[in-house]
């Protein structure tokens, strides 16, 4: 009686049961991989919106630059204020030497592929404005203006590894350090607008800078920065699309 109770009460399963369970869970499992196939689509997708949202980005901010440096050259004037203006020091050899002046100096002066490790070049408001650093050797050198300096100044593939470079409010706008080396380098000013397609961070002293200035700058290849890169308070590499790389 009791194994007569027992098997009664044991569940039962046909043929025709089992095969539609075994279809619900075919279209079950079926039914996630398409969520979880489409969930990667998607992904991808907003990746590649995010990839030609930034390219947009740069290709407008690079010819608003240039429009604005084509305005700059119209305006601009050479008077007795501005020390060296327009100067030209392309591919001299300037190690270790100190450039300063207290007033308006350097604006469209040109260091293009000279040698200025360990150099010291200064200036009051305004300098540096349009300079041209562009394959020049900065390493450890120092690097100082005022207010509304280096604004419109490029450093297009310079090396500026363990440089020291500072400005006033409003300084580096519009500025280009597209694949410039700043390895261990020391930035302080206000970073709008700039071009840091390809730059090289890694070690370098970020803190000085604004945050919402930084978060501002444009790129086609990500800056790149590593473990020691120090960024100011509030500013979050991974979220602006920057790329990490080992020391």
């Amino acid at each position: 009686m009791n194994t007569l109770y027992k098997l009664a009460g044991r569940p039962r399963f046909t043929i025709t049961s089992l095969l539609v369970l075994t279809l619900f869970v075919a279209l079950l499992l079926g039914w996630r991989r398409s969520v979880e196939e489409a969930r990667r689509q998607m992904t991808e997708r907003e990746m590649h919106i995010a990839q030609q949202n930034r390219a947009l980005q740069f290709a407008n901010e690079e010819v608003r630059r240039a429009r604005d440096q084509v305005d700059n050259l119209r305006t601009v004037h050479r008077d007795a204020s501005r020390v060296m203006y327009g100067s030209q020091f392309e591919g001299v050899t300037l190690v270790g030497a100190t450039l300063a002046s207290p007033e308006n100096a350097f604006q469209r002066t040109s260091f293009a592929g000279s040698d200025l490790r360990r150099a010291t070049l200064q200036g009051g408001v305004s300098s540096f404005q349009l300079a041209n650093f562009d394959g020049a050797k900065l390493e450890g050198a120092i690097l100082r203006g005022g207010d509304a300096s280096f604004q419109g100044a490029t450093f297009v593939g310079a090396d500026l590894a363990g440089a020291d470079v500072a400005g006033g409010p409003i300084s580096f706008a519009m500025a280009s350090l597209e694949n410039a080396n700043l390895t261990r380098a020391k930035l302080a000013g206000s970073f709008q607008n700039a071009n840091l397609s390809g730059a090289n961070f890694a070690g370098a002293d970020l803190s000085a800078l604004n945050a919402g200035d930084l978060a501002s700058c444009y790129f086609r290849d990500p800056p790149r920065y590593d473990d020691r890169t120090k960024f100011p308070a509030g500013f979050d590499p991974v979220g602006q699309g920057w790329r990490l790389v080992a020391e």
